[in-house]
C-alpha cells in the first residue's frame, strides 16, 4: 500500500477507471478515446490533476523492447499531459498491473502497484482497484497471487509479444464477461460497503473503488463510498474541487 500527503495536489481531482482501452482502432474504439482526450483537454485547461483507478489498458505488459501499437497514441497523451505539469496517478488494476518502469519513465505518470492513499482538505481518501475483495473470491486471489509472481512474469515474457497479445486479447473478453451486473450485484454492493465501512472505522474519510464497473456515490454521515463506474458503458468521471464530490457520464458531454 503506498501513503503519501497530497494536500498539495491540485484541484479539481478527477478520477477514471476501467476504462478497458483495447487493443484495436475500429469505430467504437476510436470514438472511446476520442471522449477521452476531450476529457485530457478540460483536465489541461482546468490545471487539475488526473488519478486512474486501474485497468486503463485493457491489457498491458511491459515488454524490454516493444510496445503494443494501439497504445501509441494513448501513450503520448499522457506524456503531453505530464510535460504540461498535470499530475497523473496510475493505480495498477487486474489487467494492467505488468508495469515495470516504462509508463512512468515515458509518460512521467506516478504508478502505484497497491491500493494508494492520501488525503486532500482533511479527508483521508483511500483508492483501491477492489479485485480480490470479495469473501467468496478465494480462486481469484489465489491466482492474483500466481499470475504476479516473478515467475509467472518472466515466463510470459519469453513469448513473442504477438503471441502474448493475442493470449491476452482472448482470455480477457472484457465487454462480455467484467461489468460485474449480474445476479450478484447486490452481494457485490454489500460487500463492497462492509469493506467501506471497516476503512471508516480506521479513520478513512473517502473509499473509492473500481473494478465492477458500477456507479455513485454513498454518504453515510460525513462519509463516502464512491464507485469508479467504468468507460465501457458508463463513461464514469468522478471528480473533487472546493465544491465537494461529483460523478457524471462524459458521454453527455460534447465533444
Amino acid at each position: 500500500m503506498n501513503w503519501l500527503i497530497l494536500d498539495l495536489m491540485k484541484q479539481p481531482l478527477y478520477f477514471i477507471s476501467d476504462n478497458h482501452f483495447m487493443m484495436n482502432f475500429d469505430e467504437k474504439e476510436l470514438s472511446r478515446r476520442k471522449l477521452m482526450y476531450n476529457l485530457f483537454d478540460e483536465i489541461h485547461k482546468t490545471g487539475g490533476s488526473l488519478i486512474i483507478g486501474g485497468d486503463f489498458f485493457d491489457f498491458w505488459f511491459d515488454y524490454k523492447h516493444v510496445i503494443p501499437k494501439y497504445y501509441h497514441d494513448i501513450i503520448c497523451r499522457l506524456r503531453k499531459l505530464s510535460v504540461d505539469g498535470i499530475e497523473i496517478h496510475f493505480l495498477a488494476g487486474n489487467h494492467d498491473y505488468w508495469e515495470f518502469g516504462f509508463l512512468s519513465e515515458q509518460t512521467g505518470i506516478i504508478f502505484h502497484s497497491g491500493d494508494f492513499e492520501f488525503s486532500i482538505d482533511g479527508q483521508k481518501i483511500l483508492l483501491t482497484h477492489g479485485d480480490g475483495l470479495l469473501s467468496y473470491d478465494n480462486g481469484y486471489r489465489l491466482m492474483k497471487k500466481i499470475i504476479r509472481h516473478r515467475w509467472c512474469i518472466a515466463l510470459f515474457r519469453m513469448l513473442h509479444a504477438d503471441w502474448g497479445c493475442a493470449l491476452a486479447k482472448y482470455v480477457s473478453n472484457t465487454s462480455n464477461r467484467h461489468n460485474h451486473l449480474d445476479d450478484s450485484t447486490h452481494r457485490i454492493q454489500n460487500e463492497i460497503m462492509n469493506f467501506a465501512k471497516q476503512r471508516w472505522t480506521e479513520n478513512y474519510d473517502i473509499i473509492l473503488v473500481g473494478h465492477y464497473h458500477q456507479t455513485g456515490i454513498q454518504n453515510e454521515g460525513d462519509k463516502k463510498l464512491i464507485w469508479l463506474g467504468d468507460w465501457l458503458q458508463h463513461f464514469t468521471v468522478t471528480k473533487y474541487d472546493k465544491t465537494g464530490w461529483s460523478q457524471t457520464s462524459w458521454s453527455d458531454r460534447s465533444q
